[in-house]
């Protein structure tokens, strides 16, 4: 049976991308495309043809100011990741088929939103929903569909996380980048961030 993992980004250890609405919508003269990202009401935009590079730092958390580290890849806004100009070189072509890149401008380094268009649907067999006034995940476990993907999120989740194989893990393992916590409870949040 194939192991998938959600992954995490350990905001007490690693800053983050503190991206939000308005100053995408500033900085790329926003129109309904660039919201639809932003908001993550529309998952299946492309935006690489209309988008320019984005400035912006890396900060710590408001819940973990001391943290220090740069990651290589982190979490930012739900099913996407930030990569670094080496996380980006090596994984480029490899996920050339799950997502497009994104060019941000870290303190003149490029770094790059990876916006992830996979989409895959949990085995329903094994997954629900409870209902109890609000929509709620019960359980959610990928099945066969999920074994050839590297990274993918879940439409039917709510496409609140980033999913991912263990040929993903071991390469990040073997390439040694940091900044990524792989969870097999697929409905464990990890730490809250303020992006």
């Amino acid at each position: 049976m194939s192991v998938f993992y959600r992954l995490h980004t350990d905001i007490s250890v690693f800053k983050e991308i503190p991206l939000d609405v308005e100053e995408i919508a500033e900085q790329l003269d926003a129109d309904n495309r660039i919201m639809d990202f932003v908001y993550m009401g529309v998952k299946d935009k492309r935006l690489s043809d209309f988008w320019t590079p984005v400035k912006t730092s890396f900060e710590p958390s408001p819940v973990f100011p001391t943290a220090v580290k740069i990651p290589s890849i982190s979490i930012w806004t739900g099913s996407c990741l930030i990569f670094s100009e080496r996380a980006h070189a090596i994984f480029r072509l490899m996920l050339a088929e799950y997502g497009e890149f994104l060019p941000l401008d870290v303190h003149g380094f490029t770094y790059y939103i990876f916006n992830n268009l996979t989409d895959v649907e949990p085995d329903m067999s094994k997954s629900w929903y409870a209902d109890e006034g609000v929509r709620r995940v019960d359980s959610l476990v990928f099945g066969e569909d999920a074994d050839s993907k590297l990274l993918f999120r879940s439409g039917w989740e709510g496409c609140t996380a980033c999913f991912c194989s263990e040929t993903f893990k071991q390469l990040c393992h073997e390439y040694e980048i940091e900044g990524l916590e792989f969870s097999e409870d697929l409905l464990n949040p990890g730490y809250l961030s303020f992006n």
